[in-house]
C-alpha cells in the first residue's frame, strides 16, 4: 500500500499555460514514487486528453478525469454517467442562450456549434499515436438522444455577454439534475450529482488505505476544492484564485516557479518518507 497519495490538478497547477512540465517537477514526482508515494492528475479535461498530461510523466501516474467522473479505479476505470434528463435540459438551454456547448465520454467530444479554439488547439498538438478522441457536433435533437446516455459530463462556454453564462447556471442549478462546477469563470462544467473530484478521492483514499493526514492535493481552481476537503495536506498554488488560497491548507509558489515541487521537498525534508510506517 503507498505512504501518501498526491492529486495534482493539470492547468494552473502541473503546467504551465504552455502545457510543460518542469524537469525539476517530474523528478520530484519519479523520486517520490519510488519511495511508495503515489500520484493522480486530477482534472476536468476527459480521459484521453489527460493521457497526453500523463506521458509528459511517466506511465505510473493515475488519473482522475472529468472532475471526478471517470478515474482509475482499484477495478480499472470508473466512470459515472450524467443521465438522460440533464443531458436534454444541458441542451435545450444552451440552445436558448445560444451557448456553445461539448458533451463528453472518455472518449469522445460532442460540440453544438463549431469546435471551441482551446480543443482546435489542443487537438493540434495531439500526436495521433499518443490519443484517440473523437469529434462530432450535435446538429438536433433527434441526434443527441442517440447519444444522451453515454454522456459522462459536460461544459456550457460563455460568449462576451457573461450574464447569458449567469442566467444558464441559475436554470441548472434550479433544476437539481446535475451538479455544476467551473475551471474558469468563462464555463459552466456539468458533472452527475454526488460527484465531484472529491468523491474520486474519497473512494481512491478508501481503496488504498491511506487517510486525509496522508493526502496532498494541490490545485488553483473552485473546482479543485472538492478534493481538497478530503485532504489535511491541501495546497493552493501561489496564482490560485483568492477563494481557493482561504480553502487550502497551506499555499505554494506559483506553477511557473515549481510550486508542487517545492511543497514536496520541503514536506519530505521535515517529515522523511523512512519514518512513516
Amino acid at each position: 500500500m503507498p505512504k501518501y497519495l498526491v492529486f495534482m490538478d493539470i492547468d494552473g497547477t502541473l503546467l504551465t499555460e504552455h502545457q510543460y512540465v518542469s524537469e525539476r517537477t517530474r523528478a520530484t514526482i519519479e523520486r517520490l514514487q519510488k519511495q511508495d508515494v503515489l500520484f493522480y492528475i486530477a482534472t476536468g479535461r476527459m480521459y484521453e486528453l489527460a493521457k497526453i498530461v500523463r506521458n509528459k510523466l511517466n506511465p505510473d501516474v493515475r488519473l482522475v478525469t472529468s472532475n471526478g467522473v471517470v478515474f482509475d479505479g482499484a477495478q480499472g476505470r470508473e466512470l459515472t454517467k450524467l443521465g438522460g434528463a440533464a443531458v436534454e435540459l444541458a441542451y435545450l438551454i444552451a440552445r436558448r442562450d445560444n451557448l456553445p456547448m461539448m458533451l463528453f465520454t472518455p472518449d469522445m467530444a460532442y460540440y453544438t456549434e463549431q469546435i471551441p479554439r482551446f480543443v482546435a488547439r489542443n487537438a493540434a498538438n495531439f500526436d495521433a499515436d499518443e490519443v484517440s478522441i473523437g469529434y462530432e457536433e450535435v446538429k438536433s435533437f433527434t441526434q443527441l438522444a442517440t447519444i444522451e446516455d453515454q454522456i459522462t459530463n459536460g461544459v456550457i462556454l460563455s460568449r462576451e455577454d457573461m450574464s447569458r453564462l449567469d442566467s444558464a447556471r441559475e436554470k441548472l442549478t434550479n433544476s437539481k439534475l446535475l451538479r455544476l462546477s467551473s475551471s474558469n469563470p468563462n464555463n459552466i462544467e456539468m458533472i452527475p450529482l454526488n460527484t465531484d473530484k472529491g468523491t474520486a478521492v474519497k473512494q481512491i483514499q478508501r481503496e488504498q488505505h491511506v487517510d486525509a493526514a496522508h493526502t496532498f492535493v494541490f490545485g488553483d481552481g473552485l473546482n479543485d476544492v472538492g478534493m481538497m476537503a478530503e485532504a489535511d495536506l491541501s495546497v493552493a498554488m501561489g496564482n490560485a484564485l483568492p477563494q481557493v488560497k482561504t480553502i487550502a491548507n497551506y499555499v505554494t509558489d506559483t506553477n511557473y516557479n515549481d510550486g508542487l515541487a517545492l511543497f514536496l521537498e520541503r514536506y519530505f525534508a521535515e517529515h522523511p518518507l523512512a519514518d512513516v510506517k
